[in-house]
């Protein structure tokens, strides 16, 4: 991967807070500044799969609201057999 010199211009106060942060924590101002960007990116990232995510959901929440309760239906209908079953069973 090649590395590409950036001109960025930070207010001092921001840059000397970077700084300080860099010196304990990182190589260098350009490890930080790395790191930030690529957390910054990655949170960006996270943040438009939720929203597609929750679309998704709401979009597909009449169907699936559909096909649960079909499916509970159908097992309604099942334990009735089952119990008539057993009933019929109990009497004989």
């Amino acid at each position: 991967m090649m590395n590409r010199r950036v001109v960025v211009l930070l207010p001092e106060s921001l840059l000397e807070a970077v700084d300080k942060v860099a010196d304990k924590e990182y190589r260098s101002r350009s490890a930080f500044i790395r790191a930030a960007m690529q957390h910054l990116l990655e949170e960006k990232m996270l943040s438009e799969k939720r929203e597609k995510m929750a679309f998704g959901y709401k979009k597909m929440g009449s169907l699936n609201l559909e096909l649960s309760e079909e499916g509970i239906s159908e097992e309604m209908e099942e334990m009735d057999r089952y119990l008539e079953t057993l009933v019929v069973g109990e009497s004989s």
